[in-house]
């Protein structure tokens, strides 16, 4: 997997990153969630990658945010393609967003993410905490698990 790439977002990514979205409904993410996420393309609120392959093109979808308020920054729609999973891109995606925010944001303590429960054992295997478990915490009713990673 030496020849992915991941590069910042651009607009003329956006019917890939939709279809990678799509790709991950509904085992990830909420059929309800998509017009959110093509918001998300649309005004970003934070630095926002794509992981490319050379000959299929964008495969993955991940950024960020730092809170202008509070110590942390959150962690957006990160993704890759359901055809590319079980590959270590989830994990390369994740350290390519720390390593951004490390060296390009203002310094945060915290780094968090709201997901849902069968996603949670990814970050935590990273070094995530688990911090709280909201009971069908999500809009389709899904459990909301937030967790943060501890930064400086």
């Amino acid at each position: 997997m030496n020849n992915i790439l991941i590069r910042d977002y651009l607009p003329s990514d956006k019917d890939a990153a939709m279809q990678c979205f799509r790709s991950n409904v509904p085992k990830f993410f909420s059929a309800s969630d998509e017009s959110w996420f093509e918001s998300a393309l649309d005004e970003p609120d934070g630095p926002s990658f794509v992981m490319v392959h050379p000959e299929e093109g964008v495969i993955g979808f991940g950024g960020y945010e730092v809170s202008s308020t509070y110590n942390s920054a959150v962690l957006v729609f990160g993704q890759i393609h359901a055809n590319w999973h079980g590959k270590g891109l989830g994990k390369k995606l994740l350290e390519h967003r720390i390593a951004h925010l490390k060296a390009n944001a203002q310094p945060t303590r915290y780094l968090v993410v709201d997901t849902i429960l069968k996603v949670a054992p990814f970050y935590v295997k990273h070094g995530f905490e688990i911090v709280a478990h909201w009971k069908e915490g999500f809009r389709d009713g899904a459990d909301r698990i937030d967790l943060r990673l501890v930064l400086l």
